[in-house]
C-alpha cells in the first residue's frame, strides 16, 4: 500500500493532542510474524516520511503468545511492546497490518526465535547494516534473512528523497556520533556523502513487498 507523500505530510501536520482520540482496533486474528506499520511521533519521523514518501515511519513484528499480542520492535532498544501500547504511541493510532502467506507456523516460530536473540540491542541512529545496533525495518529484514527468506528492497540512501532540510538536519544532529565517520576522521560533508552511499531497507519497501498482503488498516484511503 503506497501512501502519497502529500498525504503523509498532511498526516504529520496533524499532531494535535485532541486528534489522538481516533483509535483503531477491530483487528482480525493476528498471527506470529505478521508485520505492523504506523506513523511514529518521534523526532526523526518527519525526515523518514519525506525521504521515503510514505506515512509508514515505524514498524514491528507481531507475536501472539496464546492470545497475548505484543510487537517486537527496534525502538530505544529491541524489545517486546504490548500491542495496545504500541498502537497508542503512533500518530492518530493509525496502523496497517500485513501478512506473508509464505510463513508457516514453524517458519514464523523460527523468525520470532531469531528476533529474540536481538533483544536489548540499541536503536541504530545511522540506519546502517555495518554495526551492532538495529533500526526498525532492519529487524524484520534480518529475521527473514535468518530463516532463508527475503523481504523488502535494499537500496542506497541516496536513492531516497534526501534533498530536503529535514533529512540534512537529522544527519547534522547525529553525524559526530557516527563511529564509521569518526574512525575515518570525516568532516560533516564527507560524512554526509558516506552516509548517502550506505544501503538500508525502509518500512515502505517492506510493505510494498509482493509477498505481503494487507489484512487490516485504519489509514484513510
Amino acid at each position: 500500500m503506497k501512501k502519497p507523500i502529500a498525504a503523509a505530510i498532511l498526516c504529520v501536520c496533524l499532531v494535535a493532542g485532541t486528534l489522538y482520540a481516533t483509535a483503531g482496533g477491530n483487528y482480525p486474528p493476528l498471527k506470529d510474524g505478521d508485520l505492523i506499520f504506523q506513523t511514529s511521533t518521534s523526532d526523526q519521523s518527519s525526515a523518514i516520511i519525506f525521504a521515503t514518501g510514505s506515512a509508514f515511519s515505524h514498524m514491528g513484528i507481531i507475536k501472539n503468545e496464546h492470545g497475548v499480542i505484543t510487537v517486537i520492535e527496534a525502538a530505544a532498544k529491541v524489545r517486546e511492546t504490548p500491542l495496545h501500547a504500541w498502537v497508542n504511541r503512533g500518530l492518530l493510532k493509525r496502523v496497517a497490518i500485513y501478512r506473508d502467506q509464505r510463513l508457516t507456523p514453524e517458519i514464523a516460530r523460527q523468525l520470532l526465535s531469531y528476533s529474540s536473540t536481538l533483544y536489548g540491542k540499541p536503536y541504530d541512529l545511522f540506519f546502517s547494516f555495518n554495526n551492532d545496533a538495529i533500526y526498525c525495518s532492519e529487524l524484520p529484514y534480518l529475521a527473514y534473512k535468518a530463516v532463508g527468506m527475503e523481504i523488502g528492497k535494499v537500496q542506497k540512501i541516496s536513492e531516497l528523497n534526501i534533498n530536503n532540510m529535514l533529512v540534512r538536519k537529522l544527519v547534522q544532529s547525529r553525524w559526530k556520533r557516527d563511529s564509521e565517520c569518526t574512525e575515518r576522521d570525516f568532516d560533516f560533508d564527507q560524512c554526509y556523502r558516506y552516509i548517502l552511499n550506505q544501503s538500508l531497507v525502509t518500512p515502505v519497501s517492506i510493505a510494498n513487498d509482493p509477498s505481503l498482503k494487507m489484512i487490516y488498516s485504519n489509514y484513510p484511503l
